[in-house]
């Protein structure tokens, strides 16, 4: 079950369970589909952020760690610079009825 093969099976021969020494009911227990959404979607959604934030706050360190050996002031006041320049324009499409209007305005909007 835990290679999410064949977990829909799973699910409907449980919610079709019901007491001992009887046949299954279609939708007898509906109740265990909360288990396996729980389960199967809710728990490795929750799982793969913690994984991809731990990756990234690890990463962040190392480049934080990096940037502060062996770095003379002529890099770092070069690093700041790039860091903190601002474009000389900014760029509007002439019409604002096309395509590439509403593209740039989806992707520069904040």
């Amino acid at each position: 079950v835990q290679t999410s093969e064949g977990w829909v099976a799973i699910l409907q021969d449980s919610m079709s369970s019901t007491y001992e020494d009887e046949g299954p009911i279609p939708w007898f227990r509906t109740e265990q589909c909360i288990f396996y959404i729980v389960f199967f979607v809710v728990f490795p959604f929750f799982f793969v952020n913690i994984f991809v934030a731990l990756v990234i706050v690890t990463f962040n360190e190392l480049g934080e760690a990096e940037l502060t050996d062996n770095i003379d002031k002529n890099q770092k006041s070069c690093i700041t610079y790039v860091v903190q320049i601002k474009p000389q324009e900014i760029y509007v499409p002439e019409t604002q009825a096309g395509v590439r209007y509403h593209i740039w305005r989806l992707v520069t909007s904040p």
